[in-house]
């Protein structure tokens, strides 16, 4: 019998190999530990093919085929984040729990379909009669809306598009699929479904992917800092004084203006990102909660402080978004104004601006306060200096104090003895104040407007942290800050074409 070369690539088990590095490794499972440094010896091993139509297959996804081997990893599971029109590309491997099925056919349709006029599906079966045979595909590929409802949530055929991705590799074998998926719609917790047919274990299997969500490739968020909303297209314009370029749209809009941009252009247009740096250039450089990523390591050398320096260059637009993500997370979030000392509405009545916390006005001689669990601040607003005082009513050190019923008296009762700080001259009580004071309620309402010191969230192109939970939110695994560096990625390497900026 004429002799032929075999090679065989196995994976065994290492606790039949004897390791002398194996006392050295603290691993709390040594015997699953696959790592071989083997002392020369003879061992008899048999090495057999496995029955595996006898075995219960499942279908595993990844984006490379990576799932694990003997132990299931998930790190290359399809992607959290992804987006309209980008390629996202998996592989769907036949195992058995944890073991590949690799001598297997590919996971393909292997029938050319026909379709008649009636809507069936049919096979084309190339026999010397050509026979024509009703029958169901064996690969079915769909793209799920939502896993609970799997059937009734599939996405249509022309906005989830499947191509198979085999180019020229020569094996017929492998036991898997590899292919991309193109969505035109978003939607959240998306999952792949693969119906497949095989004749090895003589039936259908249905898997599903781990959920993944397709945003618009517009991105989700926009970041905008402080003095990031310079317009200065119109700037220019608004600096035109010769009669000669008053009519000049093309020269200032198409010309000019796109040049420096809009307030709603890309925050890395000229207009925006040299005002930015000249307004922003103090806490840019300077103020060690806010500073850039490159003035905060130049600090620390002048401080002589210890760091690990990668030297790490990045594009700009990346660099921009790595020193704002760097910057406290606390220093980020939207902060609401919590004054609450706006008494001077300035002769405006609806008090929407002015004037929030000055209630209605108190009838001196008819207003009765309270003191104890009914007590409550009033303002006193001196008619000479027009400045508000605010007053508890909890008159607990005063010496004179007319009580009416219980704990009520009035506010026409005043004296000194009251502690309340007025200005009024000696001996001053009753009708008398009303000659230096009058008398509002207090609202206690806080003024609540955001207040601008880092992230610009009144500008309209802002999107970035309007309504977080938690700071996992944010620097999490597939949070906030992961969707803008790979909204960044994807757009600047060309894998998805991102339209965010109009103007």
């Amino acid at each position: 019998m004429a002799g032929h070369t075999t090679i065989l690539f196995a994976s065994f088990d290492t606790t039949q190999f004897q390791d002398p590095e194996s006392s050295f490794i603290n691993y709390e499972n040594e015997s699953d530990f696959a790592i071989l440094n083997n002392v020369p010896a003879t061992i008899f091993f048999t090495i057999s093919a496995r029955d595996v139509s006898t075995a219960t297959p499942t279908i595993e996804f990844t984006s490379n085929g990576i799932d694990g081997f003997g132990d299931t990893i998930d790190t290359f599971n399809i992607p959290k984040i992804n987006f309209t029109n980008q390629k996202i590309f998996f592989i769907a491997r036949f195992k058995d729990g944890v073991i590949p099925f690799k001598r297997e056919s590919l996971i393909e349709s292997t029938v050319d379909f026909l379709v008649t006029d009636s809507g069936d599906t049919v096979r084309l079966f190339n026999t010397d009669n050509n026979s024509l045979i009703i029958n169901e595909g064996d690969l079915t590929l769909s793209l799920i809306s939502a896993y609970d409802t799997p059937l009734s949530g599939v996405i249509p055929e022309q906005y989830a598009k499947f191509s198979s991705n085999f180019n020229n590799i020569s094996s017929t074998g492998g036991g898997y699929f590899k292919g991309f998926l193109t969505s035109s719609l978003t939607g959240k917790d998306l999952r792949i479904r693969l119906i497949y047919d095989s004749d090895t274990f003589n039936q259908a299997f249905t898997a599903f992917s781990t959920p993944f969500d397709i945003n618009p490739n517009t991105g989700v968020y926009d970041v905008r800092k402080i003095n990031e909303n310079n317009n200065q297209a119109q700037n220019y314009k608004d600096l035109i004084y010769q009669d000669v370029l008053l009519n000049k749209p093309f020269f200032f809009d198409m010309l000019l203006g796109q040049s420096v941009g809009t307030d709603n252009s890309s925050p890395e247009t000229l207009g925006i990102k040299a005002h930015e740096k000249a307004s922003n250039f103090v806490a840019n450089n300077s103020d060690p909660d806010y500073c850039n990523l490159r003035a905060l390591i130049s600090m620390f050398k002048s401080l002589d402080i210890d760091f690990e320096d990668y030297n790490q260059q990045f594009p700009p637009s990346l660099t921009r978004l790595i020193d704002i993500l760097s910057v406290s997370t606390s220093k980020q979030m939207i902060k609401n104004n919590q004054f609450q000392l706006n008494f001077d509405d300035k002769g405006f009545t609806s008090k929407t601006i002015f004037g929030k916390n000055k209630g209605e006005y108190l009838p001196f001689e008819t207003t009765i306060l309270y003191t104890g669990a009914q007590s409550k601040y009033i303002l006193a607003y001196e008619k000479f200096s027009e400045n508000y005082t605010l007053v508890n009513t909890n008159l607990l050190s005063a010496t004179d104090v007319d009580f009416r019923t219980g704990n009520s008296y009035a506010l026409s009762s005043y004296n000194d003895t009251w502690g309340w700080g007025l200005v009024v001259p000696p001996n001053t009580t009753g009708v008398d104040v009303l000659d230096y004071y009058e008398f509002y309620d207090y609202d206690n309402t806080v003024d609540g407007t955001i207040m601008e010191d880092f992230i610009d969230y009144a500008n309209s192109n802002c999107t970035y942290l309007q309504s977080v939970t938690s700071h996992d939110d944010i620097v999490g695994k597939d949070g906030i800050a992961d969707s803008l560096l790979q909204y960044n990625l994807y757009t600047n390497c060309g894998l998805i074409s991102g339209l965010e900026y109009i103007d």
